[in-house]
Formats: structure tokens, C-alpha cells, sequence
């Protein structure tokens, strides 16, 4: 399963280019000027270091391979395998795990439904947004994300530690599935020409002009504006502000009053589109395409431009 690279410096500023053409220093300000993220859903370093101890907080690594968090992780935290969170018996190999399947993984890290889970990862919050999104798919009631990942946290000069943490196992069940975060192929064919839907291509400007081919065709779904996830963060590798996440997204225009299908390749991207719309934003109908280029690039039915 491809999650992409971190994108290049070029492909950074074509999608900053992209922005800019929208939202220029005239660009009249929202209704009301966020001055905060609607949700609570990020914590800091000092949150990390006030709550490790806390029993009703876990800590997850989500990442590809453990090999790194044995060498150093956050303290306290346990390891969650990236892949564990998509359906291995679905022939599209980006779908979502299924209730039962997240009930195992969680339940063997000791997590329960009354947990506050704390994601962080080593790639820009990338795979932490995935697995939120996931989890808020299957509604656990309190998840956040660590705003700057490990690059962060030793940037504020705390030390990784390799000590081990082991919690017993759980009996964790999933609650039902929120079909309003998460949509199909289906659906996106139903909704290409639909003036009240806005698709929003979080992949490489190259992918999506169809340079960079990664299925069996490239190119975007019609209609689909492309802002790279990458555009909501900042060098450190911390979320954009409010404001100029808010300047970004409808300066390529993303507006509260339609619905926005997010897609990539596989639906990481996507998710990490879909936090900073639905959990920062607090857009009102945001939906990622887990199934994204993967299955859309392959199926014969697709509808294709670029």
C-alpha cells in the first residue's frame, strides 16, 4: 500500500501557487476569524509530559515499522502498525479494517472505549490522522493527535526513550460505523456532477495531472481541485493556524456550504485532509474516499480527466 513519500519542495510551492492565485493579501476575512481550531483534538508537549502517568490516557506510535519506536519513542507510548488499520481481506487493499478487526489490534494494546488515545508518527501527522480518522469512524469518543510528531518533541529538548511499556489486554469493542466521514467509489461516481459536492485532491501536483502514475491510469476524478496535504503544515512539521488553514482551503474554493469528498491514493492523504477540514475547521460535511486512486484509477468505470 502506497502512502507516498513526503512531497518535494517543488511540488510544495505548485500547490502553494495554486492557493495563492485565490487568496491574495484583498481577500476579504471570514464572518467570524477563528481564533482557535474548533475541536480540542491537539495536545503539546507539556500535555504529553503532564498526562504520560495518567492511566486513562494511552499514547500510540502509528507508524510502518516498529524498528524505529524500539530505537526511541515518546515515553510511555505504545506501538500501533499503520497497516493494521486497513482490511487485509479486501481486494482493495486501502479500505478501512472493519470493527472487529480494529477491536483486536486495540484491545491487544489495552485500550479501552473510555481511553483518551493520543496518536503521534514520524512523517507530518500523516498516519496520526489516518488512524483518527478511523477511530472517529468507529466513534471513540476521545482521540488526539501530538501537533509536531517526534521531530517536535526533541525539538523542545525531551528525550526519546526504548523503554518498553506492556499493558494487559483489553476487551475493546468498536462502536458502530459513521457512515457520514467515510465514502465509495459508488458514491463519488453519483456525485462528480453534482454542483453542492467539491472533490479535493490531497495528492502531488504531479499525480494529479497524471505524470506520476500510480494505477492503471492517471490523472484526478472530474472537477477536483488539488491542494497537497502537505500545504496545512508548517516547516516544523506543526498544523498551519486557524486562520491561514482557513485562508488556504477557501482560497481554493473549499466552502462550509458544500460537501468535500478528500481522496488520494490510498486515503492517507485524504484523511490528513479530511482532520484539518472536519476536526480544525470544523467543516460541516467532510468525507474521505478511503478506496481513493487506488481503486479509482483501476476500475475500467472511472471517469477520468487530467
Amino acid at each position: 500500500m502506497n502512502h507516498s513519500n513526503s512531497p518535494t519542495q517543488l511540488a510544495l510551492l505548485v500547490s502553494l501557487a495554486l492557493v495563492g492565485a485565490g487568496c491574495g493579501t484583498d481577500t476579504p476575512p471570514q464572518e467570524a476569524r477563528l481564533e482557535e481550531y474548533v475541536k480540542n483534538v491537539l495536545v503539546d508537549t507539556e500535555w504529553i509530559e503532564g498526562n504520560w502517568d495518567d492511566p486513562s490516557v494511552r499514547v500510540l506510535e502509528i507508524g510502518g515499522d516498529a524498528v524505529e519506536f524500539e530505537e526511541g519513542h515518546l515515553p510511555g507510548a505504545a506501538f500501533l502498525a499503520a497497516g493494521s488499520l486497513t482490511n487485509p481481506d479486501d481486494a482493495i487493499g486501502s479500505q478501512i479494517a472493519t470493527g472487529e478487526q480494529l477491536s483486536t489490534v486495540l484491545g491487544e494494546l489495552g485500550v479501552t472505549p473510555e481511553h483518551t488515545v493520543v496518536l503521534y508518527d514520524r512523517n507530518g501527522n500523516l498516519f496520526s490522522a489516518r488512524a483518527y480518522w478511523v477511530l472517529k469512524y468507529y466513534q471513540h469518543s476521545d482521540v488526539r493527535i501530538y501537533n509536531g510528531w517526534t521531530s517536535k518533541w526533541t525539538a523542545d529538548d525531551r528525550e526519546l526513550t526504548n523503554d518498553a511499556v506492556g499493558y494487559e489486554v483489553s476487551d475493546y469493542q468498536a462502536g458502530p460505523a459513521d457512515p457520514a466521514i467515510r465514502t465509495t467509489w459508488e458514491y463519488v461516481m453519483d456525485h462528480t456532477d453534482d454542483p453542492s459536492t467539491l472533490m479535493c485532491d490531497a495528492r502531488s501536483p504531479d499525480e494529479h495531472l497524471g505524470r506520476d502514475v500510480r494505477a492503471e491510469r492517471g490523472g484526478h476524478i472530474p472537477g477536483s481541485v488539488n491542494l497537497e496535504w502537505s500545504v496545512a503544515l508548517n516547516p516544523d512539521g506543526t498544523f498551519r493556524s486557524p486562520d491561514d488553514l482557513a485562508r488556504l482551503y477557501e482560497g481554493a474554493g473549499f466552502t462550509r456550504d458544500k460537501q468535500i469528498i478528500t481522496y488520494c491514493q490510498s486515503g492517507v492523504r485524504g484523511a490528513h485532509t479530511w482532520f484539518v477540514l472536519s476536526e480544525l475547521l470544523g467543516y460541516p460535511d467532510v468525507r474521505n474516499y478511503d478506496g481513493s486512486w487506488l481503486e479509482y484509477g483501476n476500475r475500467a468505470e472511472s471517469i477520468i480527466e487530467g
